[in-house]
């Protein structure tokens, strides 16, 4: 078994000097295979919510043929600055293996923010959000945003999982509901609930499903994110119930 990693890492090229650095404060696994990982930037940073990182980790103990960086969305808000949290499936690759057991206290190379898959000006236009799997993690971003600043944006999300026990951040997006008249979630497993608490539906996030929700969100602008199956899926869906694919935006989050 690999040494648990350290709090240090040695940043060696000039490239790295100039990214920023931060320590794990959290390291929690927050629905079944998935985690989630809390750190604390020791610079000035500033990011609108839905926006990426690159995220470096040098003299890795795990290592393979991709390198020692990978992208991760924020899932965090701007008002949980100087802290930032990153939440990713745990696949058993090197680079989620280096985090996994990372202890409090080590230390990654940050660069960003990136990206523009972010909510739109235009209040008018009410905003879908579409996220399968870990594709949540922009839309916790957003959503805890326009909540914590009051965005009159009208939100529904659809958030579909395959089992109960692996959706992360339901208890959030519940309270959020409660406490944001103009949000609302619709939470879909594609098992039947096991032992864990499950009060959102069972069944396939399709255009069937999606449809009455669609009927009265006119002009919405709709956003997918998730494993690229999901991504592919939902956009059939709404190409099938006539949405302008002008008033559609996608990111796919590929396994790694």
């Amino acid at each position: 078994m690999a040494p648990k990693v350290g709090p240090k890492a040695s940043y060696a090229t000039e490239e790295e000097r100039d990214t920023m650095i931060a320590r794990l404060i959290a390291n929690d696994r927050i629905a079944a295979g998935t985690a989630g990982f809390e750190f604390e930037l020791q610079e000035p940073f500033t990011f609108e919510a839905g926006q990426t990182c690159d995220l470096t980790i040098p003299a890795a103990p795990y290592q393979d043929g991709k390198g020692p960086s990978r992208t991760f969305s924020i899932a965090s808000s701007p008002v949980d600055l100087p802290r930032v949290l990153f939440a990713t499936r745990l696949t058993g690759s090197a680079f989620k293996r280096t985090l996994a057991e990372a202890a409090a206290g080590f230390e990654i190379g940050i660069e960003g923010p990136f990206g523009s898959f972010v909510m739109h000006k235009n209040t008018a236009r009410p905003a879908v959000f579409f996220a399968g799997g870990i594709g949540i993690t922009p839309f916790r971003s957003i959503i805890k945003d326009a909540t914590e600043r009051r965005l009159p944006h009208r939100m529904t999300l659809f958030y579909s999982n395959r089992t109960a026990e692996g959706s992360a951040f339901v208890p959030d997006f519940e309270a959020w509901q409660t406490a944001n008249a103009n949000f609302r979630l619709v939470a879909s497993v594609d098992e039947p609930p096991g032992t864990a608490r499950w009060s959102h539906h069972t069944g396939l996030v399709n255009a069937a499903f999606i449809k009455p929700y669609l009927d009265s969100l006119t002009d919405a602008v709709c956003y997918l994110a998730g494993p690229p199956g999901f991504v592919k899926a939902s956009r059939a869906a709404l190409d099938e119930l006539g949405v302008d694919p002008d008033s559609i935006r996608t990111e796919e989050f590929n396994g790694y």
